[in-house]
């Protein structure tokens, strides 16, 4: 169908990137834009039938695109080990904790074993609930999910049914490895690789050397962390590209809370945009990260004011909207993350808490979230929203003391809806009975393992292979016992009180992220 949003919009368009105006988003059939108007400016050809749905003074953003996450982890909470006292060194380093199996590989297991179309919608809902629209990070699977909402940036042809725009890796590759990205970056082929995770000068520095003696260092590398580099390896890459043929570097990503979490430090912000270098924010995961990019931003917001980097509200929402989507446009050749003509068709609608667009969207919290659609479709909003889109097979999803209402089929049976509260007891019941879950997620496993790649359909069980940063290959794999594992209660979906309470006396920013809290009071 195709859709107009009438409100105040903020389209990011490069002619005016911080211009906003009250006007009109119109979304067409193939879930693209299909032109954007101020107030009084004539409708584009096309859009005489289309359902129109007024948003009154909110702001119509393009939808926010989180370029680092691990989804699977999405229904933990946030971790420490209690036995240490200093910043860890690297990524190497923490997963060799006494407690981090317990808290953290093996609760993740049975939950995406046990329970894995639940565990997507989960991470999904809570992401939407931040305006996400497109997530980095989603688990291996030998299907899509029956329930998918959001953009997945892994693996999204946007319509050319080529699934290898760009390539990712979580785990450490070799030289060989790197070698043969390298040959796909030639070809223009993106590539995300988790780099030099850790403090400055650490070991995992060579990492980052590894991309530059195999010729990764391109404009389409999107580098997740690098926080243990500093502004020579920025410099670097702005060379090495430029001496390979592109007009510049690429991409680094920005987990600023997970960074300071675990290092106590983060990405040199300053340096890489000094060279050139496209910054971008993402939310990384569950035991060391935020909820959504709404938190991530107010996160940035404090480092940014803490280590005098002087970003404006803009700078961040670009982070969070443009300059991700142009850095995936370099691989896809359409354009997201801006509300132009021909761009895919996905918004973030937006509550007004302050007047001026960039710094309501620092400021947002879930509850101001009031309309999220993907690909032209409706996927969360307020029920007046809503239906007022014609989506009315919906079921209701708590956001603190505020209901959002989301889209959901029954994986058992796509023609039923599916319920919020089913989602949440498909969770609960790995949570009381992990070993029960074991043995379901290995049968079913089991059930598809003779399945050729791309036989899998939605009557075949979903089977999930999580991604588990470490030394050597690490993945989450099952507990030698299931039944003794203590699996958290999944958390609420906001930064919500206990949040926030959970940051003070844990982790190592200093109780800079104490701060966190000022945004919600």
């Amino acid at each position: 169908m195709s859709l107009v949003v009438h409100g105040t919009v903020a389209p990011l368009d490069p002619a005016d990137p911080q211009a906003f105006f009250a006007g009109r988003v119109y979304l067409d059939d193939n879930g693209r834009v299909g032109g954007v108007t101020a107030e009084g400016e004539p409708a584009p050809p096309g859009f005489g039938d289309a359902v129109e749905v007024d948003v009154g003074g909110a702001f119509i953003y393009p939808g926010l695109i989180d370029l680092h996450s691990h989804i699977g982890y999405a229904t933990l909470p946030l971790w420490t080990e209690p036995s240490q006292v200093t910043p860890f060194r690297h990524h190497n380093d923490w997963t060799d904790e006494p407690t981090y199996k317990h808290d953290i590989t093996w609760p993740s297991y049975l939950i995406s074993k046990g329970a894995p179309e639940a565990l997507l919608v989960y991470a999904q809902v809570r992401a939407l609930a931040g305006g996400t629209t497109a997530i980095q990070g989603w688990p291996s699977r030998n299907r899509n999910p029956v329930n998918q909402l959001i953009r997945s940036v892994d693996d999204e042809d946007v319509g050319t049914g080529n699934r290898n725009l760009l390539r990712t890796s979580t785990l450490t590759l070799d030289d060989d490895e790197l070698a043969n990205r390298a040959d796909h970056l030639a070809d223009g082929e993106g590539f995300i690789y988790h780099c030099a995770e850790g403090r400055p000068d650490s070991v995992v520095t060579r990492e980052f050397e590894d991309l530059a003696t195999t010729n990764c260092l391109r404009q389409k590398l999107i580098a997740i962390h690098l926080n243990a580099i500093g502004a020579d390896g920025f410099r670097r890459w702005d060379e090495r590209a430029r001496l390979s043929g592109d007009p510049g570097p690429g991409t680094v990503v920005w987990s600023v809370f997970s960074n300071l979490w675990l290092y106590g430090t983060t990405t040199d912000v300053a340096a890489a945009r000094q060279h050139n270098v496209t910054t971008c924010i993402g939310t990384d995961w569950g035991p060391s990260g935020t909820k959504n990019l709404l938190g991530e931003l107010k996160v940035a917001r404090l480092w940014s004011d803490h280590a005098g980097l002087g970003l404006t509200s803009f700078e961040l929402a670009e982070m969070v909207t443009s300059l991700p989507g142009d850095a995936l446009a370099r691989c896809w050749n359409v354009q997201t993350g801006r509300l132009t003509t021909g761009a895919l068709g996905d918004v973030a609608v937006i509550a007004v808490r302050v007047p001026d667009p960039w710094d309501n969207l620092v400021a947002a919290r879930e509850e101001d979230v009031v309309l999220v659609i993907v690909d032209g479709q409706p996927r969360f909003g307020t029920k007046a929203l809503m239906d007022g889109c014609g989506v009315t097979r919906t079921t209701s999803v708590g956001i603190g003391s505020h209901r959002r209402r989301i889209p959901l089929v029954d994986p058992a049976d796509p023609q039923r809806r599916w319920y919020w509260s089913r989602v949440l007891e498909n969770l609960e019941t790995v949570r009381k009975d992990p070993a029960g879950a074991m043995d379901d997620g290995l049968a079913a496993a089991a059930a598809v393992r003779t399945l050729a790649p791309g036989q899998a359909t939605e009557a075949d069980p979903l089977v999930l292979d999580l991604d588990m940063p470490g030394p050597g290959g690490v993945r989450a794999g099952p507990p030698p016992d299931a039944a003794s594992v203590v699996i958290p209660k999944a958390p609420s979906l906001r930064h919500d009180r206990t949040w926030r309470a959970s940051l003070r006396g844990r982790g190592f920013h200093e109780g800079l992220l104490d701060g966190i809290s000022r945004f919600y009071t």
